[in-house]
């Protein structure tokens, strides 16, 4: 089951997160955080299992499709919540739930990441991206997260790249996309493809041209940028479609 989190109430209300008790993605047991981490691996996320939800749209053919079966049109009318939180910020909030067996990932305004127990609802950690000093923000929301390996990477509106251990939360590296002060920030979830984290960035409204950049998902080493209209990505090489 996919959970898509959003919220157009942006002046006033502080998004609420909210899971149905009922047969889904969590599954796994109690108290995840006392259990090591699940690696996700170039099988695990071309071959998701049915309760795992380990990238935005799930499968890189981008079917955001469940094979979850147990909630049904007959009796989803008995779906009762089980719990629900606030991330105590304002804004739209435009996150995908991402699940790793029974770790949830979501995204905020203000570029915080917040990890929980999917099934009970308790925080194991939440991350706050620190700002340089007079950063302008054209759109402070961010779509969600990519997991690769035991790290979880965030875009982040001053146009950089984090990767943090999905385990504690605690920053591993952050890399620069390209120059804030040129007007370009980053909102986009990123995809992790083969050992590469692949992201681009925004900015048009003030004249920046945007790119197609990957980075190597150990290090954070930028290992391609392109700036041409179309590309095509094979086997982490580009090549102009027009």
């Amino acid at each position: 089951m996919k959970v898509q989190l959003t919220s157009y109430l942006k002046l006033s209300l502080s998004a609420i997160i909210t899971l149905l008790a009922a047969q889904s993605a969590f599954t796994q047991g109690v108290n995840v955080d006392a259990k090591p981490y699940p690696k996700v691996t170039d099988e695990r996320l071309e071959h998701p299992e049915a309760g795992d939800w380990l990238m935005y749209r799930r499968t890189y053919d981008g079917s955001g499709y469940s094979p979850l079966n147990q909630i049904t049109p007959s009796n989803i009318h008995q779906l009762t919540l089980a719990w629900s939180v606030s991330t105590d910020l304002l804004g739209a909030h435009e996150t995908t739930v991402i699940v790793n067996h029974g770790r949830m990932f979501i995204t905020t305004p203000q570029n915080n990441i917040i990890a929980f127990d999917a099934k009970t609802g308790t925080q194991l950690w939440r991350y706050i991206r620190k700002y340089p000093d007079g950063l302008f923000q054209l759109h402070p929301t961010n779509r969600g997260v990519a997991l690769y390996g035991d790290y979880v990477y965030m875009a982040t509106t001053d146009c950089a790249l984090v990767a943090l251990d999905a385990a504690s939360g605690k920053e591993v590296w952050a890399v620069p996309i390209d120059d804030y002060k040129t007007g370009c920030y980053s909102t986009l979830a990123p995809l992790a493809v083969r050992g590469k984290i692949i992201l681009g960035y925004s900015g048009g409204e003030l004249g920046v041209r945007g790119s197609v950049n990957a980075f190597d998902a150990l290090t954070g080493s930028k290992a391609i940028t392109s700036t041409r209209r179309m590309i095509h990505l094979t086997g982490m090489k580009s090549r102009r479609l027009s």
